[in-house]
């Protein structure tokens, strides 16, 4: 089993006649982690800017100051703890991982998680659909009036361009 691309959470696995699309739980730790360091960052660095434009005639740290880089240790501490449960998520092996769907180049079709057939490979159409709240796209499967998400793209974490350019030189149709 070859690993044949990643984006967003979905993982494409190669195994020769069938490419075998799974997604990687836990997708929502890279807005995560971007947020939390995101005010990590702003908490210390107004921490020490309170350092230096309030200073206390009596030598006293100010009050704010000690407030703020609390609260910026406190984001760090929790970044800290979310990027090593995603270093965990990430070292899983393939068969721990929730299947989307199969594509059998040998029979020429759709398989679903089961492994039962949804359509043919000649009925699919790989396509880009825009998601509400987000600037990056959704990568879907289409076929008769049916329709799968393989990638909920997030631009924080690879977008779809990964997974939709292994797709492509694979023989899907887009």
């Amino acid at each position: 089993m070859i690993k044949l691309a990643e984006s967003s959470g979905t993982v494409i696995y190669d195994s020769g006649n069938k490419l075998y699309i799974t997604k990687k739980p836990a997708q929502w730790t890279s807005t995560f982690l971007f947020v939390t360091g995101l005010l990590a960052f702003l908490f210390i660095a107004n921490g020490v800017l309170q350092l230096f434009l309030f200073k206390n005639p009596h030598g006293a740290i100010p009050f704010a100051a000690i407030l703020l880089t609390a609260l910026g240790v406190t984001f760090i501490a929790v970044f800290w703890s979310v990027l090593r449960y995603r270093k965990k998520i990430n070292n899983l092996p393939f068969d721990e991982l929730k299947q989307i769907c199969v594509i059998d180049f040998t029979t020429n079709n759709l398989l679903d998680s089961e492994e039962t057939i949804l359509c043919s490979l000649n009925d699919v159409i790989l396509d880009r659909k825009m998601q509400l709240g987000s600037s990056s796209p959704a990568l879907i499967l289409k076929w008769n009036k049916n329709k799968l998400l393989l990638v909920k793209g997030s631009p924080f974490s690879g977008g779809v361009s990964a997974v939709e350019g292994a797709l492509i030189s694979k023989g899907i149709n887009s």
